[in-house]
């Protein structure tokens, strides 16, 4: 039976090569798209374990700060327009927020790409940090999570706990605008399941993303 977080089953229509390669449950990019020229016309309706989803932001690590700030200067280059940030999170973007460990923080940017996707990049906010650490463990093509659009929550979770992803908290994180919630397979790979408003372009909020970071890291 197909769930209605499916667009279709793979092989119901051709799709445009995707930007990322399955090895042992973990994902990749490949080298050739990790440009902001192929993220600028990627296409956001790819194959992803088995089905055909619709992916709401892409997330890639750069290696620091400066070269994020390369990296987005040639996006804005190519059209595409700045949707949050930059900023280094939590401190610039969730100021009023209890104190969150500095270990965790991390530079971050989002871009509404010409195509329509959602881009966001992230970069260590200082060396050996644990988003600098995690990335020089999995390796510069590393995704680090993929969000996935989806209109049932649970419904889309109890898909995803069938292809062994289980949940990172025990409930989604939901502010009322975005609901996101945070899932881990056998081999490490994370995935977001996220539905958000009609309209929106936002890939966070602060309630939100305290919870995803921590359940993320905690586990």
């Amino acid at each position: 039976m197909m769930n209605n977080l499916q667009l279709s089953r793979t092989g119901a229509a051709s799709l445009s090569p995707s930007p990322i390669v399955e090895i042992n449950g973990q994902l990749k990019y490949k080298s050739d798209c990790m440009t902001p020229e192929y993220f600028a016309r990627s296409p956001f309706t790819i194959e992803l374990y088995g089905d055909r989803v619709r992916v709401d932001h892409f997330v890639p690590i750069l290696p620091d700060a400066n070269s994020a700030i390369q990296y987005s200067d040639r996006l804005v280059e190519l059209g595409a327009a700045i949707a949050e940030g930059p900023g280094e999170w939590p401190n610039e973007f969730c100021p009023e927020d209890e104190p969150f460990p500095d270990d965790l923080a991390m530079y971050f940017i989002s871009f509404v790409l010409p195509a329509g996707g959602i881009l966001v990049l992230l970069a260590p906010h200082a060396p050996h940090d644990r988003l600098d650490r995690d990335r020089r463990a999995s390796g510069d093509n590393a995704v680090p999570h993929i969000a996935i659009q989806v209109n049932d929550m649970h419904s889309a979770a109890q898909h995803w706990r069938q292809k062994g992803f289980i949940p990172l908290s025990a409930q989604p994180q939901d502010d009322g605008c975005l609901c996101q919630w945070f899932l881990r397979n056998w081999a490490g790979q994370v995935i977001e399941l996220i539905r958000r408003q009609p309209g929106g372009q936002d890939t966070f909020s602060c309630q939100n993303i305290r919870g995803l970071r921590l359940s993320e890291v905690e586990q």
